[in-house]
C-alpha cells in the first residue's frame, strides 16, 4: 500500500512514533529511502488520558523544511 500510495504522489512517512518497535522503524526507514519518501515523527500529544509526551518524537528540521519548500499556499509562520 504504501508503495502504491508514493507513486501517488506521497511525499513522507512517519517513522518514529511511539507505537512503532525498533522493527517496524527499520522496515520503514528502509521503505523510506527506497521509495524516495521523507522521513517524519510525531508526539501525537492529544491531552490527557494518553501516555504520549508533547515531542516525544519529531520531525528533523531538514526534513521540516524539505516538507515546507514542497508545500503550496499558505507559508510556515516561524517565530
Amino acid at each position: 500500500l504504501l508503495e502504491e500510495m508514493a507513486r501517488a504522489g506521497l511525499a513522507g512517512v512517519e517513522v518514529h512514533h511511539r507505537d512503532h518497535g525498533e522493527d517496524a522503524v527499520r522496515h520503514l526507514t528502509g521503505l523510506a529511502r527506497d521509495l524516495d519518501l521523507l522521513v517524519t515523527g510525531s508526539s501525537d500529544y492529544h491531552g490527557d488520558g494518553k501516555v504520549n509526551r508533547l515531542a516525544e518524537h519529531t520531525t528533523s528540521p531538514e526534513v521540516f523544511d524539505a516538507i515546507e519548500s514542497r508545500g503550496s499556499g499558505t507559508p510556515v509562520v516561524r517565530p
